[in-house]
């Protein structure tokens, strides 16, 4: 709940009475209604009358507040009661017990029947950054009428640290920010999810972070608060807000929205939904995109690439942690015995946890960025495979001290549907070779078609489908060639290009894989972006790629636009020319 500060316009006159001034100061510093100040005119019925409380289908500011005077007095001796207790919660007993703010009025209840008490509060230090506000406001008992005399029916309760934040935050609430908002005012202080066990525990995104928690050594534990009309639970500094019955409202806090729709979790796809430009509960998650192409990333998956979604399909194949989209290198030759991996390692499977570490990440509207230690793909002794060159992992770290920067936009060149992928490779060490995927996109088995299109001639072809056979010296089958490559449906409504103003980079080729295994929910098809790098890898490694969605045909008018404003003038290696 924010306070408010008056103009010095609208002072107070010296005919203003004692009664008018308390409360009008009273209304400055409450955020309701803010809109509707009233004048220095305004006159107010005489306290010691009886004040009937307002309209609430058509109210009054004057109105409300002089219902509000009649409870502030009781309001201040149970402040005052409780600010004389302890919480059992160390950091919020802490600030109670530090500095705080004059007594504000705040808004409505937005439970029906409780229209009508007013909320007062005091936030916690008196000035800067809020970390706690105390609320305290009348609740009867059941069938009984509101006495604000008797002290019994007065009930306090805190709200701490992030989860203050989020409950004062305008753009969190949509504008209804604290007691204002859909939630109503708190029913209970700090409280742990998992010794109360409250309807949203089951939620993927709250097991996610339990999850890590304990991953990372941490008891299990989920701070929340309980409101009137749901729950706001602290993830690890996002907060979440939930329904009475479990559901997620909206997205989290900081950057959510509270009357948005949810996000899938993050242990799965995580097809955005909007507003775009928000981050999740954990670092990692975020959505973006625009009105024609959905993106997101995960926390699960290091931040890489999980979610991509054109008219309605979701794009990416997000099985394990070595597909989705994302930037993945070997180095000295080694192949998947020494490759630092965005999502992360081979080991965390199809679990909703990346080995990993996110370094910082943001996303707005059309753009996200992140920057991650890359988890090796094997971990330290694990066996490689027998096209790796040697038997087992060269790496005797689980995260590389490497760095792995992306910056992804979508909607560039003034089409909706291209996307703009910029990543940054800075090697801690210095290696002889390195074999670079930047970026490498696993798409979903219905992208069986794949074409090769010269940007430059306009010239096209299709080519057959490359099936995968059991991995030997060398990998699984599949197609190179610097010709950009483009994947789509059978019908050829969905359909994905890759290409990179890049291409004159030694050995730089569109690979495509495409796997058909034993089990049918494992096939999809993988296009990458790669180049090779020897005599001595340089330190830093820049290169841009674009991605373009849509059909067959529009992805290769948006491509032919994209080379003629960058033509590259390489000469073109068809699959053919490779063999």
């Amino acid at each position: 709940m924010s306070s408010v500060s008056e103009p010095a316009s609208q002072a107070t006159t010296s005919q203003d009475s004692t009664a008018e001034r308390t409360l009008r100061e009273l209304f400055f510093h409450s955020s309701f209604e803010p809109q509707s100040r009233p004048s220095t005119s305004s006159s107010y019925r005489a306290l010691a009358e009886s004040t009937p409380p307002p309209d609430v289908s058509n109210p009054s500011v004057d109105d409300w507040q002089a219902w509000c005077e009649q409870f502030k007095g009781n309001a201040e001796a149970e402040l005052t009661r409780k600010r004389g207790t302890t919480l059992p919660d160390l950091a919020a007993d802490q600030a109670m017990h530090g500095s705080r703010s004059p007594m504000y009025a705040a808004g409505r209840s937005t439970v029906t029947g409780n229209e009508n008490v007013p909320a007062f509060f005091q936030d916690f230090p008196a000035t800067g950054e809020r970390q706690m506000q105390l609320y305290t406001f009348c609740r009867p008992p059941p069938g009984q009428a509101l006495k604000p005399e008797d002290r019994n029916q007065w009930v306090s309760f805190e709200v701490h640290g992030d989860i203050c934040k989020a409950y004062s935050d305008n753009t969190f609430t949509h504008g209804r920010q604290g007691t204002n908002s859909r939630l109503g005012y708190p029913n209970s202080g700090l409280e742990d999810a998992v010794k109360t066990r409250p309807p949203f525990l089951d939620d993927p995104m709250v097991k996610a972070f339990r999850d890590a928690r304990v991953a990372s050594g941490k008891p299990d534990a989920v701070p929340f608060q309980e409101f009137q009309n749901g729950y706001l639970a602290d993830l690890g500094g996002k907060v979440q807000a939930f329904s009475k019955d479990g559901q997620r409202l909206g997205t989290a806090w900081p950057g959510g929205d509270m009357t948005a729709a949810p996000t899938q979790d993050p242990g799965g796809v995580q097809q955005p939904t909007g507003p775009y430009g928000t981050t999740g509960p954990l670092n990692g998650d975020t959505s973006f995109g625009n009105a024609t192409v959905q993106m997101g990333t995960s926390a699960s998956h290091g931040g890489a690439v999980t979610s991509l979604v054109y008219d309605g399909k979701e794009y990416i194949n997000n099985k394990d942690h070595g597909r989705q989209m994302q930037v993945a290198f070997s180095l000295d030759g080694y192949n998947e015995a020494l490759m630092p991996t965005e999502a992360g390692s081979h080991r965390n499977g199809t679990d909703p946890i990346s080995t990993t570490q996110v370094v910082g990440y943001g996303a707005q509207p059309g753009h996200m960025t992140s920057t991650v230690h890359p988890a090796y793909w094997l971990e330290p002794g694990e066996e490689a495979g027998p096209y790796n060159g040697v038997s087992h992992a060269k790496n005797t770290t689980l995260v590389s001290e490497d760095l792995i920067t992306k910056d992804i936009t979508v909607g560039v060149g003034g089409h909706d549907n291209v996307i703009q992928y910029d990543s940054h490779i800075h090697l801690a060490a210095p290696h002889d070779t390195a074999y670079v995927e930047a970026p490498t996109t696993y798409v979903n088995r219905e992208f069986e078609k794949h074409y090769r299109f010269d940007p430059a001639t306009g010239e096209s072809r299709e080519y057959p489908r490359v099936h995968s056979e059991d991995p030997k010296p060398g990998g699984f089958n599949d197609e190179a060639g610097n010709v950009p490559l483009i994947v789509a449906t059978e019908d050829g409504k969905h359909a994905m290009a890759i290409w990179s103003p890049d291409e004159a980079l030694p050995d730089l080729q569109y690979r495509l894989h495409q796997f058909d295994l034993n089990n049918p929910t494992d096939d999809c098809s993988k296009l990458s972006v790669t180049f090779g790098m020897s005599g001595g890898v340089p330190e830093d490694i820049k290169t841009r790629s674009y991605v373009i969605v849509g059909t067959v045909e529009e992805v290769k008018a948006r491509l032919a636009e994209l080379y003629n404003q960058n033509p590259t003038g390489v000469e073109r290696k068809w699959p053919e020319d490779m063999r």
